[in-house]
């Protein structure tokens, strides 16, 4: 099995969150529990824009694992991300659904993949163009 770099983790999930964290932000104080739909679907896809960052960062930096470091990548952002949230909705003392959890998880690891085979497939690219 691959050794797993967590520095290339950590540094490509922070460039991901950079775009997911206001976006989730802005979500939550604009749409709220009764927005939008919208909002929500365009808050949406900013988020997963950002596990794609996440993702193609990933891919970019360890080019003999893309795909492993991009899921990796991308469902790191989205437990920072849930762990804030989780904490916000028990202080508040909304509801928690705890199966939505594992399945948008897996969404974001699917995302991030999807970012890092864009950046295996630009990088090898780039190298035949330079041939």
């Amino acid at each position: 099995m691959p050794k797993i770099d967590w520095l290339t983790i950590r540094t490509s999930a922070t460039a991901g969150l950079i775009i997911i964290i206001p976006a989730a932000v802005l979500s939550a104080v604009l749409v709220g529990e009764n927005g939008s739909r919208g909002w929500s679907i365009l808050f949406a896809l900013v988020i997963l824009l950002g596990f794609f960052i996440a993702g193609f960062g990933a891919g970019r930096l360890r080019d003999d694992t893309p795909m492993m470091h991009g899921s990796l990548a991308a469902m790191a952002c989205y437990v920072v991300v849930q762990i804030f949230g989780a904490i916000r909705r028990l202080t508040a003392g909304d509801p928690i659904n705890p199966i939505r959890y594992p399945l948008i998880l897996m969404i974001a690891a699917t995302v991030g993949i999807a970012g890092s085979l864009f950046a295996d497939w630009s990088a090898r690219k780039t190298a035949r163009m330079q041939r």
